[in-house]
């Protein structure tokens, strides 16, 4: 159950933190990519000091995976379809 909100939190984070760099033009758009990375990064190692996870790789990848995730589900969010142009 806890490494299910740990997965949803990092995603909320990551999309937040996209968000924000966007609104306020902080980096560029080409960096956004390895700021959700290190905050995957950082999500995995805080999960496994938590003892949430019990290998460290599961909770690396883990929480990669969702801020990856949630980076692709932004850029989904503002692609425009074929028809509304």
């Amino acid at each position: 159950m806890m490494q299910g909100i740990m997965t949803l939190s990092t995603a909320i984070v990551t999309f937040a933190f996209g968000v924000f760099v966007k609104k306020f033009n902080l980096l560029e758009s080409k960096y956004i990519p390895i700021q959700n990375a290190l905050i995957g990064l950082v999500a995995g190692l805080l999960a496994f000091s938590c003892e949430l996870y019990d290998n460290v790789w599961i909770a690396v990848v883990t929480c990669f995976l969702a801020s990856m995730g949630a980076g692709g589900t932004y850029d989904l969010s503002k692609t425009r379809r074929a028809d509304d142009e």
